[in-house]
């Protein structure tokens, strides 16, 4: 179970590091926009001076995402011994894994999009490329496009996850603050992001700031199981 938690605990430090890392970025190459130049085409002019750095961005995260599938089969087999709570658990196992392959793609997806729609940018001088790329971009990163679709879709899933296990840990004596804390968090995901959807079908993404800060609860949330599960505090049994 230590592992489990180890994995949980990079999911953490890899996310907040980018954080960090992309807040120090800006402020050292701060971007700037032309007064006739849209904000596709300022940000693939931008990016373009630093190849590779979103596609690692979100390529890291991605992998990151997957190895958190950790965590929902880590508490499905703890939580397997209270026989009470069998169908709940399945489900919270099927909508955590789903939820993190589901971001992991999304991740993915992105990653290679908006590289390619870089690398098709420089390459050439075609009019018709170059506009392609720009709405390759446009699509995948700022209007929303099938990507952040799924996006949406896992993090409704790990809501579900959240809001059921947090119910096992409690039924399994764990701290009821904890669990109102998972029903909190998870109800906010729900909240933020099926808003999110409905300006995503208006080509908006006006929930993006809302729903970064409920991430960051979601991040204390993890943190906080895998601490539990490194101290031993959550143990798998033996029967």
């Amino acid at each position: 179970m230590r592992l489990i938690g180890i994995a949980g605990l990079l999911h953490v430090i890899v996310l907040v590091g980018w954080m960090i890392v992309n807040i120090i970025f800006s402020v050292i190459n701060p971007v700037t926009i032309g007064k006739e130049e849209s904000l596709a085409e300022a940000g693939i002019t931008y990016y373009s001076n630093f190849p590779g750095y979103l596609g690692f961005d979100h390529g890291s995260k991605a992998l990151v995402m997957l190895i958190s599938i950790l965590l929902p089969i880590g508490l499905f087999i703890y939580l397997k011994r209270n026989k009470n709570f069998t169908l709940l658990n399945i489900i919270a196992l099927v909508a955590g894994c789903l939820g993190f392959a589901l971001y992991g793609l999304s991740l993915m997806l992105q990653a290679t999009a908006v590289e390619y729609a870089f690398d098709l940018y420089n390459s050439t001088n075609d009019a018709y490329a170059q506009s392609f790329s720009l709405y390759l971009y446009e699509w995948s990163m700022l209007g929303g496009g099938f990507s952040v679709s799924i996006y949406i879709l896992a993090n409704l899933c790990l809501a579900t996850w959240v809001i059921i296990h947090s119910h096992g840990l409690y039924v399994m004596g764990g701290s009821k603050r904890f669990s109102i804390f998972g029903y909190v968090v998870a109800l906010l995901l729900m909240i933020g992001h099926l808003i999110s959807w409905f300006f995503l079908m208006k080509a908006n993404q006006n929930m993006h700031d809302f729903n970064e800060a409920v991430g960051l609860l979601f991040m204390i949330w993890i943190l906080i199981v895998s601490i539990k599960m490194i101290r031993r505090k959550i143990v798998i049994g033996l029967n």
